[in-house]
């Protein structure tokens, strides 16, 4: 009998005691977050005032299930139910008390404000599995290697299923180990025209912001697997080198446009001093010399805008210079074919009047009939009226010597001064003879 009552206040020694643990935690829990939801909303601290919110409304709950298991302690299947119950909001409340504390204490001031979610979210699942483990060990009795042993097949399945997940949150782990893509790290993902600052690096994806202030969300297998170009980081005074052309005339010495577009380029707002900025001449184009301009942004986000300065100061320095831009241009050069035997008005007007067919004309008819006169130009043996054919011009030669011929008989020449073809001009008839130019 005596050891029956020792038992019996053994067990209610544990259950006081056990009770005393729950109400602790609670208490602890509810005081805790009480506090940091007040300091949160009066001095607005970055905390999450949602988690403390429902970590306050769960502690309020396990004391209400706490103090309906000791009213129903008559009825044991009730009170141990409840008991569970509870037990369960008092393990969710120490969760999120460890949670908050390796979180947004520990690893906030170690982090220096900056905690990487893909740090947040594995402390956090950390904790969360540690008391849930420990809840179905210690309060349901629930073995887990048991139930890890029955699911084999079904977490082999999961993790097929899963793949593209898994790898996201592998490459996650290697993008937020590696230094070159840590937070304030500007990337570039060519292929895909993406450009921005590395924000966040969560399980799935990264998340980038845009010099447009948009979000970008990129699954982290495909930063693993691409080429990803590192433009620098300005909190650690890495900057990305920006190249801009400027075309100018060729007539300004290369050294003259140096000494002007440096200064601007140096005084810049936004650019950085070193690496020191620099001017080259980089080709000679159709109608410019191109010269490439080289600096630092000291934060890329601003590539846009000190782009667009650093252009209205150049059209300012090279108009305060007296230079101009130059424009594609050619140059448009007017051919007029020449005549190979040269004669003008008054050459011709003095051929026709050493004519004697011409002879009767007075100055103003001989003047008109030179101005409407054509030059032809015949070759060596070129025909210039064949016998039998139709004609009505006539010719005056000016130069040179032509053959006369009949049926295929030469039966005269002529020279400067002579003229033919007059009777087929003023009867209509058909040419006589064949004449032809000497050679």
């Amino acid at each position: 009998m005596r050891e029956g009552i020792v038992e019996s206040l053994s067990s209610l020694i544990d259950v006081r005691y056990l009770l005393l643990y729950k109400v602790f935690i609670l208490g602890l829990a509810l005081s805790f977050f009480t506090g940091v939801y007040v300091l949160g909303a009066l001095f607005r601290r970055p905390v999450s005032l949602s988690k403390a919110s429902v970590t306050i409304k769960i502690a309020l709950a396990g004391f209400f299930l706490l103090l309906l298991a000791t009213v129903f302690r008559f009825a044991p299947p009730l009170a141990d139910a409840l008991g569970k119950v509870a037990s369960f909001l008092v393990a969710v409340c120490a969760a999120n008390l460890v949670a908050y504390a390796a979180v947004d204490l520990y690893l906030h001031r170690r982090k220096r404000g900056e905690v990487p979610s893909i740090q947040r979210e594995l402390v956090t699942l950390f904790v969360y599995v540690v008391f849930a483990v420990s809840y179905l060990r210690v309060v349901l009795r629930i073995d887990v290697a048991t139930i890890l042993t029955t699911t084999t097949i079904l977490t082999a399945a999961l993790a097929f299923a899963m793949q593209a997940t898994i790898a996201n949150v592998l490459s996650g782990f290697y993008i937020q180990n590696d230094p070159d893509l840590k937070a304030g790290t500007w990337i570039a993902l060519r292929d895909r025209n993406i450009e921005g600052e590395v924000v966040n690096v969560g399980f799935r994806h990264t998340t980038l912001r845009t010099v447009d202030r948009h979000k970008v969300l990129v699954p982290n297998h495909y930063i693993m697997q691409n080429v990803v170009v590192a433009l620098g980081n300005p909190r650690e005074e890495e900057y990305g080198a920006v190249n801009l052309k400027v075309h100018l005339g060729f007539e300004q010495p290369p050294e003259r446009i140096r000494r002007i577009l440096l200064p601007i380029v140096l005084h810049q707002e936004g650019i950085a001093r070193h690496p020191p900025p620099s001017v080259w001449v980089t080709g000679y184009q159709e109608s410019s010399v191109e010269y490439n301009i080289k600096f630092f942004l000291e934060d890329p986000g601003t590539a846009l805008e000190t782009k667009g300065k650093v252009f209205d100061r150049i059209w300012y320095a090279m108009a305060r210079e007296g230079i101009s831009f130059p424009y594609p241009h050619r140059e448009i050069v007017e051919k007029i074919p020449l005549q190979p035997f040269v004669f003008d008005a008054e050459a011709i007007l003095r051929i026709i009047r050493g004519t004697e067919i011409f002879s009767a004309l007075d100055a103003g008819e001989a003047q008109t009939l030179a101005g409407k006169a054509h030059v032809k130009v015949f070759g060596p043996g070129e025909i210039v009226v064949r016998e039998n054919e139709p004609g009505d011009s006539l010719f005056l030669v000016g130069r040179g010597s032509l053959h006369a011929s009949v049926g295929g008989a030469r039966v005269g020449d002529l020279g400067k001064g002579d003229v033919f073809g007059e009777m087929s001009l003023l009867t209509g008839e058909p040419r006589r003879a064949t004449v032809a130019a000497a050679g």
